[in-house]
Order: structure tokens, then C-alpha cells, then sequence
């Protein structure tokens, strides 16, 4: 059996859909925040949905069903006014796909969550304490397997009978370069192949056509769509 394990989408169709059409998999996991500051945060919404498989709920998705936070234009790029702009786009009928995505979606063998699976916005990294994953396993179950998302960083650590994964970003990954973040066209996922030793691990990256996501954010009327076009690079 393979399984891909995917997330962290943040509204980029052209992404989702390269990803998509590399996985050949049996069955799917998404591990959240499918629409929150791209372009097109309705058509993955529909995407994923169209899949028909657990989706974990990210800390964005879970901002894009609260209420809209006060904010004052200041004249300047602010994530906060496209993240506010991206949940308008939603209707009352993508906000129910929202709400039927889970904390967590688990296996006898295998976990998923968004942050932690005690907090949507914890980041699990390399540098995390075994103090505290033991204090979440001790909590949250022993499977041999934990996949979790938000960090937008790929991640394979090893543990004391266990192994913690992250597949990346499929829609925003991202990386510093001298003084500024860029957003990289590659979606990044992981694919799962059961073997007779249990989940055997492999990172994908897809390049896509960078043009069509600037193209899309500048179509797409959300606020300083040229700053943030401006962000995205092929390499």
C-alpha cells in the first residue's frame, strides 16, 4: 500500500495539482491549511475535498473560521490583510468543509496532526526536546509513526522506536536568502510504502511553471497581489 501525506497548501492550485499528479498513491492524509494567502484558496479547498480523505485542521484553517480580526491598512504589505482577504473568499459552504476536518487523523501504525497533536501552531522540529515528544506520546499514543505539518521544513528524526516525519510544504515552501524570504515553486510532499518492517519514507519535490502563480496572484484582487508575486522564485 502507498500513502501521501501532503498539507500545508495556503491557496496554491498550481502546486496542488503538480503534487497531485506525481503521487499515485492509494490513499491520502492532508495535514491542513489548504487555503489561507494564495491566490485560489476555494479551488483548494475543493481540491482536497474532492479526494475524499482525512484533513487535518491547520492553524489556518482554523483562523480562516473565526471571526476577522480588526485590522487598519497602513498603506503597506501586511500578511494579515491577505490572510483576512483569503477568508472572505470562502462561502458558507467551504467554511462546512472546514469545520469537518479533524485534530487528528491516526492509523494503528501511524499519527497525523498539524502542530502537535495538542496544538495546531507547535512545531515539532530537530531541535525539539525528546522531553517534550515524550510528553506528547504519553499523552497522544505510541504509534511508530508520527507525520506532522506547520513547520514548511521536510524533517526525518529518528527517536527511540519511533520516527517523526514532516513532508514539507506542497504551496509555500520557502527559504531566507540574504535579508529576505523567498517562496520556492516546488511542492514538497511524502509518500509511505507499507512494507514487512512497517512505513518506509520517501521525500518528493515537483518544480512547477513559477509563472502561473504570479500570474494567478495578480489576477486574483487580493491585496499587494505585486508584493507578493514578487516573492516567488523557480530556484
Amino acid at each position: 500500500m502507498r500513502l501521501a501525506v501532503f498539507g500545508d497548501i495556503h491557496g496554491n492550485l498550481p502546486a496542488l495539482r503538480a503534487a497531485l499528479t506525481d503521487m499515485r498513491a492509494q490513499a491520502f492524509v492532508c495535514l491542513g491549511d489548504v487555503a489561507m494567502d494564495g491566490a485560489w484558496p476555494r479551488e483548494c479547498v475543493a481540491e482536497v475535498a474532492a479526494l475524499g480523505c482525512p484533513v487535518v485542521r491547520g492553524n489556518a484553517d482554523r483562523e480562516m473560521l473565526e471571526p476577522v480580526r480588526p485590522f487598519t491598512p497602513r498603506g503597506f504589505p501586511d500578511e494579515r490583510e491577505i490572510g483576512n482577504w483569503s477568508a472572505a473568499q470562502l462561502t458558507d459552504s467551504d467554511r462546512e468543509v472546514l469545520r469537518d476536518y479533524v485534530p487528528v487523523a491516526e492509523r494503528p501504525d501511524l499519527l497525523c496532526f498539524h502542530g502537535s497533536p495538542e496544538r495546531d501552531n507547535e512545531a515539532l522540529t530537530a531541535q525539539t526536546p525528546d522531553t517534550r515528544l515524550e510528553e506528547l506520546r504519553a499523552s497522544y499514543g505510541t504509534h511508530p509513526v508520527w507525520i506532522g505539518g506547520h513547520t514548511h521544513k521536510p524533517l526525518l528524526r529518528t527517536l527511540d522506536g519511533w520516527t517523526l516525519l514532516n513532508p514539507g510544504s506542497v504551496g509555500l515552501p520557502f527559504e531566507r536568502r540574504g535579508e529576505r524570504y523567498v517562496n520556492l515553486a516546488r511542492a514538497e510532499y511524502l509518500l509511505l510504502d507499507r512494507g514487512t518492517g512497517g512505513w518506509q519514507s520517501t521525500f518528493r519535490t515537483v518544480p512547477y511553471d513559477v509563472e502561473e502563480v504570479r500570474r494567478g496572484i495578480l489576477a486574483s484582487g487580493m491585496p499587494h497581489a505585486a508584493w507578493a508575486a514578487g516573492d516567488w522564485v523557480d530556484r
